[in-house]
């Protein structure tokens, strides 16, 4: 899925190739630009091939007969992680800063946060310390780098993110707008976007990798750019250059490796891909990240948490209940009410599904019994023809409806005081976002009550952990079909670092995922009451 822009069918009669120009900023990187880390650092960047010639050279090359200025307003690159993506945009961005024509020229650095946007900030920043003739011509400060241009005026090149808000005169020359895919919406690119429309040829450079959200504008621009290369839509403004897998590639084939990063074997080698393989033959939430990070593949919501076949065969039941009751009688079989266990609590919305979860944890085997609460003007008192399995299940205990349009949380409270007395729970965790009033009340069930927050730092290794031991079929679920359901409804979301949590497709609110997350938390007590080390640090959860 190698996508771009086909120079040999421009419009000879409207565009030319200048040369000198093209030549002039692939000599001016290669003269001035040096590797600031690794084995390199010190030494002079020599673009590779398709950075040069699918990249810089038409940049600066293709120019319009009729005025001279440069055919290409907007550049739309996706590669690989590891492709030396941010150090093309700390060039151009240095080029825009020392040797653009363009008076007052104003640079900014656009990501969805100020962390992302920094990042190439700050590789400006040591790409110019570097550089005898940057460094003579640059100053730095801690948020703002200015040069002097041929006017007498001064250029600027600052950093732009959601937190910074709209800014009055934005008249950048350059945007350079990084890893695109994490934008939430399109708010921030389209205001600075607009605002380029007085430069008489101003340059949106869009560097990014695949991301997860099939609905934003990272895939939108994606997709536009594929449309643009394959003649679907005529836009002479934009440069397209996308490396990337294909739907049936395989993600352990190392020709597919080399087709999809242009830098294979020169930023990243071999051992890395084996390396990050590794982990995704063994976990589906590692594939979805290698196949993002590494094979550059804009994952969907098939590429899930767990396969239905998977979380089946974790349970030695397979469907054998009919009554949810059964469950229960099962467990008291069991023997493990005689044995401690850790709970989860996911409160959600009042007008959505509460769950709660005991998990015990004997001998690194897991067994998971779950609770569910949903209003009844929610569920089978619903006209909502997506609710209708809510039916069933309530009329076979595995839901429990409380009476109005939200959950009785005094109702949830009651439940859990009465499981208190049966069943040896030694903690709770819970989410204290949205608690306030709950919080008070669970302290009467007796067990210990720890705030756990569901974000990435808190929700990994319970996640990673549960994932690996319903695979290697240590994990009963007594096969519930509301928690079959959810699982098969859960995706991951995986951040830069590569911690991940389950998600829920926030296209799709029908699909639950509570009872997931219930059991994330109760798994992250269960592991850290078995391993050694603390799971509270300043209120988030930490496995260590």
């Amino acid at each position: 899925m190698n996508y771009k822009t086909d120079q040999s069918k421009f419009d000879l009669d409207r565009f030319y190739f200048d040369e000198k120009a093209a030549d002039s900023a692939v000599r001016y990187i290669e003269s001035n630009i040096r590797h600031v880390k690794g084995e390199l650092a010190g030494q002079l960047l020599r673009l590779e091939e398709w950075q040069k010639n699918e990249i810089i050279r038409p940049l600066f090359g293709w120019k319009k007969k009729h005025d001279g200025t440069r055919k290409f307003s907007s550049a739309y690159v996706e590669v690989p992680k590891k492709s030396g993506k941010s150090f093309i945009a700390a060039s151009m961005a240095a080029i825009f800063l020392d040797i653009d024509r363009e008076g007052g020229s104003e640079i900014v650095g656009v990501a969805w946060g100020r962390k992302q946007a920094s990042l190439v900030f700050d590789a400006t920043k040591e790409v110019i310390k570097k550089s005898p003739r940057l460094n003579k011509k640059c100053k730095v400060f801690r948020n703002t780098i200015t040069a002097p241009d041929h006017t007498g005026g001064t250029k600027k090149y600052h950093i732009l993110s959601k937190e910074a808000g709209a800014e009055d005169g934005l008249n950048p020359q350059l945007a350079v707008i990084d890893e695109l895919h994490e934008h939430k919406n399109s708010n921030v690119v389209e205001m600075v976007e607009k605002s380029m429309a007085a430069r008489k040829q101003p340059l949106s450079f869009i560097i990014t990798t695949a991301g997860s959200d099939l609905y934003g504008i990272g895939h939108q621009r994606h997709q536009y750019g594929i449309d643009v290369v394959n003649g679907l839509y005529e836009d002479d403004n934009l440069l397209v250059c996308i490396y990337g897998a294909d739907k049936d590639d395989d993600p352990f084939d190392e020709e597919v490796w080399k087709k999809v990063n242009p830098n294979y074997g020169v930023s990243v080698y071999k051992e890395a891909y084996e390396r990050e393989a590794a982990k995704a033959r063994g976990s589906s939430a590692s594939l979805n990240s290698f196949k993002r990070y590494y094979l550059n593949i804009w994952t969907q919501s098939a590429d899930g948490w767990i396969s239905d076949v998977v979380w089946q065969e974790s349970s030695k039941y397979k469907d054998k209940w009919t009554l949810r009751a059964d469950i229960e009688l099962e467990v008291i079989k069991l023997g493990l009410n005689e044995y401690p266990c850790y709970g989860g609590l996911d409160l959600s919305s009042r007008s959505d599904i509460t769950a709660f979860t005991l998990l015990w944890d004997i001998n690194g085997q897991f067994y998971s019994l779950n609770w569910f609460w949903l209003p009844e003007d929610k569920g089978t008192h619903s006209a909502d023809e997506k609710n209708i399995q809510y039916r069933e299940w309530v009329e076979k205990g595995y839901i429990t409806e409380t009476e109005g349009n939200v959950v009785d949380y005094d109702f949830v409270i009651h439940k859990i005081k009465e499981l208190g007395e049966i069943y040896d729970i030694k903690s709770i965790a819970y989410d204290p976002y949205n608690s306030q009033h709950i919080a008070p009340k669970l302290e009467e069930v007796g067990a210990e009550l720890v705030e756990f927050r569901q974000g990435f730092l808190s929700m990994n290794a319970p996640s990673k952990e549960l994932e690996a031991a319903i695979m290697s079929k240590r994990f009963e679920h007594f096969s519930n079909p509301v928690l079959r359901w959810m699982a098969g409804n859960a995706e991951v979301a995986t951040d830069p670092a590569g911690n991940i949590k389950i998600i829920k497709d926030r296209n799709r609110p029908e699909k639950k995922v509570d009872g997931i997350i219930s059991n994330v938390m109760a798994y992250g007590l269960a592991i850290d009451s078995s391993e050694k080390g603390s799971y509270l640090e300043e209120g988030e959860l930490f496995i260590i």
